[in-house]
């Protein structure tokens, strides 16, 4: 799995808010497949992280000692700092690809790209870089920057669906799209629940992620039947 692939479905649900709120009025078949495209997102990015559980993995899991923070390796030894400027290389790189669609070589700062090329945790594919995600080796590294760009944004696209929500509500309009919105706002509310919960429990097996990504695709799952019903009558 690539972090793009995560990335890029909460993108799509971004760019579905703005061009809601954008909108002047909420009438029409537009916003109601606005919102179709954010929850189809949203389906996707659950069944990857669920495909993807648990996650993080733990440090005991990944291997040998030059996957940990504090591992060696055929470069020697890793110091926190290095771990730090790893993992902020991995956040330039992470930001360039969700504000872009992808990180282009020629579009990223030259610091950035000079950092890459000493770095094991990137793949270079047709002159964009990318950042895999793995249970083992120093891509399962990846997994700290790739949790801490979803919570970065996570809350600012469920807080652009309420508005449209409130919108909705204050226009009267009722059916599909103002179920539709409540439901992306619910499944953001849980996304992020779930992602945060992971974050925190990554280094106990036992209460990790298995549980919260079937409580996420349950939720998705019944909004998503909710809405088609709706649309259906």
């Amino acid at each position: 799995m690539r972090a793009d692939s995560l990335l890029y479905g909460l993108r799509r649900v971004d760019e579905q808010g703005t061009r809601l709120l954008a909108m002047r009025t909420l009438s029409g078949p537009e916003p109601l497949r606005r919102v179709d495209v954010a929850i189809d997102a949203l389906v996707d990015l659950a069944e990857l992280l669920r495909a993807a559980a648990p996650f993080p993995p733990r440090v005991e899991a990944r291997g040998d000692d030059a996957d940990g923070p504090r591992g060696g390796g055929a470069d020697g030894p890793r110091t926190d700092g290095g771990t730090r400027a790893s993992d902020a290389l991995v956040a330039s790189v992470l930001d360039a690809s969700y504000e872009r669609g992808s990180a282009a070589l020629d579009r990223l700062d030259s610091a950035v790209v000079d950092g890459l090329g000493g770095d094991e945790r990137f793949e270079t594919v047709d002159s964009r870089v990318v950042v895999p995600l793995s249970t083992t080796g120093p891509y399962a590294r990846n997994w700290a920057p790739v949790i801490e760009a979803l919570l970065a944004r996570l809350d600012g696209v469920r807080e652009d669906f309420e508005r449209v929500a409130r919108r909705v509500a204050a226009s009267g309009t009722d059916g599909a799209l103002a179920t539709g919105c409540r439901a992306v706002v619910e499944m953001l509310g849980t996304l992020a629940r779930v992602v945060r919960r992971a974050d925190a429990d990554a280094r106990y097996v036992r209460d990790r992620t298995d549980h919260s990504q079937r409580e996420l695709l349950s939720t998705i799952e019944t909004a998503t039947t909710q809405l088609r019903s709706d649309n259906d009558a």
